[in-house]
């Protein structure tokens, strides 16, 4: 109705996951996914971004994350296999950061393609 590209699932006021995807946000200089569990699906381009980043050194942790960092995040991304890694530019209709795919997706998009390609 929102004309949106995915709905965020919130639970007890944490972000748990994408309507089809895992979330990620940059936050204080921490890339962070919300831990799997019974509340969230396991995802493999999750699981490879998460390998990819700590492989590069790139500071990274699974932890709860509250709505209100959410809100105020330097950068959220969505992944799932069939989309890959999605930055998320509006959150709720306000711009995220400077309303830009941030420095952090841009160096991750940059290594999983070459991950992809690495597989050919």
């Amino acid at each position: 109705d929102q004309n949106c590209a995915e709905a965020l699932l919130i639970k007890d006021g944490y972000v748990i996951e994408g309507a089809a995807s895992n979330v990620f946000a940059v936050i204080d200089g921490v890339l962070c996914t919300p831990p799997k569990g019974h509340d969230i699906l396991p995802g493999i381009t999750r699981d490879v971004i998460l390998d990819i980043a700590r492989k590069s050194n790139i500071p990274c942790r699974e932890d709860k994350i509250p709505f209100s960092a959410l809100q105020t995040a330097s950068e959220i991304w969505v992944t799932s296999s069939t989309r890959e890694i999605i930055p998320i530019v509006e959150l709720d209709s306000k711009p995220v950061s400077d309303g830009k795919p941030g420095p952090v997706w841009h160096t991750m998009n940059q290594l999983f393609q070459a991950y992809k390609q690495s597989l050919l």
